[in-house]
């Protein structure tokens, strides 16, 4: 195996993180982690099955979600180690209080400063510092045309029907 495909399968976890935890696939979070990792993720510090749960309680009223990862930075440390930064752009919707009513859109910008392992030939988040370069809420009042096929943050969204991960 390359680095370069080491800088993919790396590179291919952050993605499935992000669209976990955009699509509350907590199972797919955790898998994203060594079961000794350390997340220190806003107020939580913790292991990864700690980080889910802290995930299920702060994302109850968060109806939409989206992560993207960006300037991803491979630096090997050795042949199973490597220290990764990437850019995270966050936007995180809260439910509205009365339905069609005014939300609240978070914009988080931060940056995922990581050690990633490779054990039993995969690779993994081995240790997590989220670092914090702004937050904002903003209102906003979602004008989707119900027609749309609207995003969902459970397995029912369409990503989990399609090809190779459930349907045709």
């Amino acid at each position: 195996m390359s680095r370069a495909d080491d800088r993919f399968e790396i590179q291919d976890v952050l993605f499935r993180y992000a669209r976990a935890v955009d699509r509350l696939d907590h199972d797919a979070i955790a898998a994203c982690y060594f079961d000794d990792a350390v997340d220190v993720h806003g107020g939580y510090t913790g292991d990864a099955a700690g980080l889910v749960e802290d995930i299920r309680t702060r994302h109850r009223t968060i109806d939409s979600s989206q992560h993207f990862i960006s300037n991803v930075l491979v630096e090997f440390t050795g042949q199973d180690s490597a220290d990764v930064e990437s850019y995270c752009l966050c936007f995180l919707r809260q439910e509205p209080a009365e339905p069609g009513g005014e939300q609240e859109l978070a914009v988080i910008r931060c940056r995922y400063v990581d050690r990633f392992e490779r054990r039993d030939c995969s690779w993994g988040i081995a240790d997590r510092v989220v670092v914090f370069d702004e937050s904002r809420v903003v209102p906003v009042v979602d004008r989707l045309n119900p027609d749309w096929v609207a995003s969902r943050r459970d397995g029912t969204d369409p990503v989990y029907s399609r090809g190779s991960r459930g349907g045709a």
